[in-house]
């Protein structure tokens, strides 16, 4: 659905983002994990249509969406939820009926499809009420059922719970699987929450440097990493390095500081480990 071809992004001199490229799959859900100030933000802000990038290119369904104007269609089917909750200084129902109302949809229309985004996301009776008084986690909940009420083909999440307590993250994540598994949402999601990461994710990519160092499955990437600091920015704290020195029963015999250790590896012998 989404091919991201060779991405580099500038600040003033500064290189953000050097060479991302990864495929994103119709229906999937892609999470992008990574310490803080590695580019992830950028990233998706370009995907979502906000940036343009510096160099490379990003092919939705095949077009390049540097060719697409503020006025193509292709534009509304990308939606954005922000780390920090968007709450507009009216009721929860014209917070959420905003898109909508762009659209030109009906009263009636609007009035339909805001009623069953408050029933979703648990807030039914909260229509009439001030958006700027909610709890953030309401807050974010309406953030999403603005985006989802005009039913985006891709949904884009920066940190969607990074600042929400550990209930308002369940169901902001439950929320997320119904959009995703129910009506066939693409989520491409960043996140700090290594856990979060694990819950969600059909797929993940490591960012360090501006870059994708690893991506892949969820196990893959999270029982196979390809480098030290990979395993310990997941959390692995054994990293031992070492020597194939021998194959032994299908597996590799690792001559670690004068000990043998056997693993699975499928490196030949002589290859440091």
């Amino acid at each position: 659905m989404i091919e991201i071809q060779d991405i580099v992004k500038e600040f003033d001199g500064n290189t953000v983002l050097t060479g991302v490229t990864e495929t994103i799959q119709k229906g999937e859900i892609f999470a992008i994990i990574g310490p803080s100030g590695q580019g992830k933000t950028t990233l998706l802000r370009i995907l979502g249509l906000l940036l343009k990038q510096t160099s490379g290119r990003i092919l939705f369904e095949g077009k390049p969406i540097s060719q697409i104007s503020d006025s193509d269609p292709v534009r509304r089917r990308f939606g954005m939820v922000f780390q920090t909750p968007v709450a507009f200084k009216d009721s929860v129902y014209h917070n959420i009926a905003l898109g909508l109302r762009y659209r030109g949809f009906s009263k009636e229309v609007i009035r339909e499809k805001v009623m069953q985004k408050l029933e979703e996301i648990g807030l039914t009776g909260y229509e009439n009420r001030k958006a700027t008084t909610l709890s953030g986690g309401e807050k974010q909940r309406v953030s999403l059922a603005r985006v989802m009420v005009t039913g985006p083909d891709v949904l884009i999440l920066d940190e969607p719970t990074a600042n929400l307590d550990p209930v308002s993250t369940e169901v902001i994540e439950d929320l997320i699987r119904y959009y995703n598994k129910k009506l066939g949402t693409t989520v491409i999601l960043s996140t700090h929450d290594l856990m979060q990461g694990q819950r969600l994710a059909d797929r993940v990519a490591v960012m360090m440097n501006g870059r994708f160092i690893q991506s892949g499955p969820i196990f893959d990437v999270f029982t196979r990493p390809c480098s030290e600091d990979v395993a310990k920015f997941i959390g692995i704290s054994n990293v031992l390095s070492g020597k194939i020195i021998r194959k032994e029963e299908g597996m590799s015999v690792i001559l670690v500081d004068g000990k043998e250790i056997h693993a699975i590896a499928e490196e030949p012998v002589g290859t440091q480990v």
